[in-house]
């Protein structure tokens, strides 16, 4: 007769032969089984109890120590898990012997790097992957507060840009783990390969060590972390929204502990269902950390929103001393990241985070003897010079990539050129897993027996499954799963019908993790999906690239999804090289201009969508393999006039959605922005060279009336501020103002020519056509200087307007004065609280509620009446006048450009992460002129009074 233990016993010695767990796990838990009917000790019980015997079992207590079990120790982390479940009357030993396994498994699973071995070329017998802790940098988020405070402190008191005064103009970056600590519920939001699903790993890993009898290692999770040893759990969410039932009703808790449940019992870590209840108890009486991974993955918006009802449900109920991470893509989450709510979005990384990771990477070389120490010294000093370029510094910023290419550069000695052969080359060093020789085991090749055949020949097949399950998953974000008879059906054809040999190929796929990775059972089929969406898309893109109607392709999927293949149709460009690339780009617009297509229709924000594929299918190309060919470049230029005129196309007009509008502001600059001319500065290419004229205005009233005071306090969400109060009217002259915000390849141009020494880099990192930001007022003064002195003597504008007004009538480039920028923004209204009128418009500047999170390109949004562009929003706009209360008098010293640095001057029009309150014509705000920060930048006027 079978026993209960003789079951556990069996289950447990599976799970060994398995390679869940090792020989010590495996003794100590069979030990403890075994205690239950044949230890030659007492089992303890109760307040202060203890084991005694050979392979006693102790319960309960306060003072408890390790248990011997004969030959082995468990340690007393996981003998205070009995406290807690023996209450219920389940078996101790049972729960001792479940634990172990569950913990062992979960952190034999997360510590290794999932990319797997790092060189092909070495003994596969003397190989061990790298592990996650030899190589992870801790993550940052966008959020960034005054340096030397912390997050708790600052979201006690709302600390944001506008309350920064004097002494507080340094910032730094929250991390990830700060804000793990203040918030029991974290969101995370991060594009693909920003490293959320890492992040959580390596919190899980943690806590599952601390759990195994090593404290130390909770000193990981950061300095901030005060909540002990919580039991890791990790919930897949993808995996949970398709077992749900079909129809709309929201999931509940129940249903989430359930599939939690049966999802670790198919995951091998040896919790049944009914074990699970250990789990569950532990959760609500001892705390545990839930990592809820993947809402992007879970289908469409109602999907998401059944599964995070559950989720909220669970997070309400589990227990007081339970944490939460939810990790999501930015699309799932609407709302955007709000850190008042614990929600945050991941920071990519920045250069000493990308050096940190390049020597912590070279470092674990050396340390297992794969490389000598000088060897890794000079790939390091390469690596580092090679991720400044251009075309790579982008992708080392996401932390996937990044390590895709530091894997390249240790087995090939150099990085590829660009995006796609970063790809391509991953793609090579992942199939490559295949075709070792690893212990009695064949090459892949070598088993199938098969002359002819080669790894490029299974790449192909890869290529079409790749192309079709995409296709077919239309609306869903993530990897596809791909069944095993799909599998074994898709190869059967290449390996001459021989469904033994197919299977043969996807057992090896099953045991080696490479360029497709097993995912388990479902409804009784083994499942396998991509490492990453990324490649994925890059296979789907390789199939498509390789179609002798590739260009209608391209116009067809575009049309109907092209959210979906967004990624797919421009590495399908590059890879079908410059002329069929570009080809395809032109069939995205018809092959023909906006001017012309204008004359017969207006365009529809689905055209405009389409032609920001086109611009991305280009830019992937490269600028340098577009310029070979005069054809190729006329595309390029029709591609830029449709980019330029999508970008102040309101949605209500037929344009794209905000964020479209931003990336294609991106991409515009990318190509060559044809409303900036480069040979003139990067000026705006008209005769005004940008500038507009404000005529004046003798019945102007600065700031906002008293009696408008409540009524804009109910549309702007918040109370005004009285010093924004005025009832007295100030004349504003006549003057000119730049139509846009100064960009960045404007300052750059000020910089090189000037040999000018700015304060802070990153202020040129954005792409040419964003308004510069991170320049302090005087940095801003300087640039005005400068513009000036051409603009008098250069021969480069002896024929504009400008140049005439400056070296005839001694007109001067300078800041607008608050009463100028005020007066500018308005675009000829009197009492509007935004440039556009009264109503909340989230598409009419970009701000926090219009959803881009960032700077998006100058012009992006529509312009207000007078033609100005970014008046309100994208930046923080400095001004040449001080902080002093109203009525405004011109002559009352506001205007000194000398005065004293602990002056405050005023900068105007909001920003792209602040809240609308903000984003006003009348909100100002005071700032001390050395302040540099990324919510900040500048625009020019040029007006008869000299300045100062």
């Amino acid at each position: 007769m079978t026993t209960p233990q003789d079951q556990q016993l069996d289950q447990l010695q599976r799970a060994l032969d398995a390679g869940l767990i090792d020989q010590t796990t495996f003794s100590a838990a069979a030990a403890a089984i075994s205690a239950q009917l044949a230890g030659s000790g007492a089992i303890a019980e109760g307040e202060g109890a203890f084991a005694v015997g050979s392979n006693g079992v102790g319960v309960g207590g306060d003072n408890y120590g390790p248990i011997n079990t004969g030959t082995q120790t468990i340690g007393r982390d996981l003998v205070s898990i009995f406290k807690l479940v023996t209450h219920g009357g389940e078996d101790p030993a049972e729960a001792q012997s479940v634990i172990a396994l569950y913990l062992h498994a979960l952190a034999t699973d997360l510590a290794g790097l999932k990319l797997g071995e790092i060189d092909a070329s070495a003994d596969p017998a003397r190989q061990t992957p790298l592990q996650l802790a030899d190589i992870y940098v801790p993550l940052d988020t966008t959020l960034r507060i005054p340096k030397d405070t912390t997050l708790a402190e600052c979201l006690s008191r709302a600390t944001s840009v506008h309350e920064q005064r004097s002494g507080q103009s340094e910032t730094q970056p929250v991390s990830a783990l700060e804000a793990l600590a203040v918030h029991r519920q974290l969101t995370l939001l991060g594009k693909p390969g920003s490293g959320k699903s890492t992040f959580g790993a390596s919190l899980l890993l943690a806590l599952a060590q601390a759990w195994q009898g090593h404290p130390e290692e909770l000193a990981s999770l950061g300095e901030s972390w005060t909540h002990g040893k919580l039991l890791p759990i990790r919930v897949i969410l993808r995996r949970f929204a398709e077992q749900l039932p079909p129809g709309d009703k929201p999931a509940r808790a129940s249903d989430l502990w359930a599939f939690i449940a049966r999802d670790l019992d198919a995951s091998g870590y040896g919790m049944s269902p009914d074990t699970m209840k250990y789990v569950q108890r532990i959760a609500r009486k001892q705390g545990a950390l839930i990592l809820f991974d993947g809402l992007d993955e879970c289908g469409d918006s109602a999907s998401r929103e059944r599964v995070l009802a559950a989720v909220d449900q669970l997070m309400g109920s589990a227990g007081k001393a339970c944490r939460f991470v939810l990790c999501a893509r930015p699309y799932a989450w609407p709302g955007g990241a709000d850190p008042a709510q614990g929600v945050y979005t991941l920071a990519d990384l920045d250069d000493e985070q990308i050096e940190r990771f390049i020597r912590a990477w070279y470092a674990a070389l050396v340390k297992r003897g794969w490389r000598s120490p000088g060897d890794a010294e000079r790939k390091i000093d390469d690596l580092l010079a090679a991720r400044q370029r251009p075309d790579l510094l982008p992708l080392a910023r996401n932390p996937l990539l990044l390590t895709l290419m530091a894997t390249l550069h240790t087995n090939r000695g150099r990085l590829p050129d660009d995006r796609a052969d970063l790809y391509e080359e991953s793609v090579e060093l992942l199939m490559l897993r295949w075709n070792r020789q690893i212990g009695a085991d064949k090459a892949l090749l070598d088993e199938l027996a098969m002359p002819s055949l080669k790894l490029s020949d299974l790449r192909e097949v890869l290529e079409e499954v790749a192309f079709k399950v995409h296709a077919e998953n239309v609306g869903r974000e993530g990897t596809a799963d791909i069944g095993e008879d799909r599998l074994v059906r898709a190869f059967r054809p290449l390996l001459s019908h021989d469904r033994n040999k197919a299977a043969v190929v996807v057992e090896y796929i099953e045991k080696r993790a490479g360029l497709l990775i097993g995912q388990g059972e479902k409804d009784g089929e083994r499942q396998f999906t991509f490492p990453h969406r990324t490649f994925q898309e890059f296979l789907a893109a390789s199939f498509l690239a390789a179609q002798d109607d590739f260009a209608a392709q391209c116009a067809g999927l575009a049309r109907a999804a092209p959210t979906h293949w967004q990624v797919v149709l421009p590495l399908a460009a590059r890879l079908a090289k410059a002329e069929r690339g570009a080809s395809a780009a032109d069939e995205l617009i018809g092959g023909t201009s906006i001017a012309k297509f204008r004359d017969g229709q207006t365009p529809d924000a689905a055209d405009w969508i389409c032609a920001l594929l086109a611009g991305t299918q280009l830019q992937e190309i490269g600028r340098g393999a577009i310029n070979k060919s005069r054809r190729t470049q006329a595309i390029a230029e029709r591609v830029a006039g449709w980019l330029a005129a999508s970008l102040p196309v309101h949605p209500d007009a037929g344009g794209a959605p905000n964020r479209q509008r931003a990336q294609a502001g991106d991409v515009l600059a990318a190509l060559g922005d044809p409303r900036f001319d480069p040979q003139r500065l990067w000026l705006p290419g008209d005769e005004m060279l940008g500038f507009v004229r404000i005529p004046a205005d003798s019945a102007f009233r600065i700031g906002t009336r008293k009696a408008d005071a409540q009524q804009l306090a109910k549309i702007a969400g918040r109370e005004v501020d009285r010093s924004e109060i005025n009832d007295a009217p100030m004349p504003t002259p006549e003057f000119l103002i730049a139509r846009y915000p100064v960009t960045v390849a404007q300052f750059r141009a000020f910089v090189e020519a000037a040999h000018y020494a700015i304060g802070y880099a990153d202020a040129l990192r954005d792409p040419d056509s964003r308004p510069v930001r991170w320049v302090s007022w005087h940095e801003a003064i300087a640039y005005c200087r400068w513009l000036n002195e051409l603009l008098a003597a250069s021969p480069l504008f002896a024929d504009s307007d400008p140049g005439w007004l400056v070296r005839q009538r001694q007109w001067e480039v300078g800041l607008p004065s608050e009463l100028e920028w005020e007066k500018a923004a308005r675009g000829g209204a009197r009492d509007g609280i935004f440039s556009w009128g009264n109503g909340v418009d989230p598409a009419r500047a970009n701000y926090r509620d219009s959803g881009i999170g960032d700077t998006s390109a100058a012009g992006c949004f529509p312009p207000n009446d007078f033609g100005l562009y970014d008046m309100i929003g994208n930046t923080f706009e400095w001004t040449r006048s001080l902080y002093k209360p109203y009525p405004y008098h011109t002559d009352d010293g506001r205007e000194d450009l000398q005065a004293a640095d602990n002056v405050e001057r005023v900068v105007r029009g909001g920003s792209s992460k602040l809240h609308r309150f903000l984003a006003r014509c009348a909100y100002r705000l005071g700032l001390d002129p050395d302040l540099r920060h990324d919510l900040i930048g500048f625009r020019v006027v040029l007006r008869s009074s000299p300045v100062e």
